[in-house]
């Protein structure tokens, strides 16, 4: 769950350097859809 979790915030923060509204933004929403991966995994598999 957590590898899921840091792979979305660590895609946000990169995807916060190009992208507004900045790094904080991104880094929550990469995190949350990292989560939200994780389980539509789990309950898909």
């Amino acid at each position: 769950m957590w590898p899921y979790a840091l792979g979305g915030a660590l895609l946000g923060a990169i995807i916060g350097h190009i992208v507004p509204p900045g790094y904080i933004f991104w880094f929550i929403v990469g995190a949350v859809s990292g989560l939200a991966v994780c389980k539509y995994m789990n309950h898909r598999f």
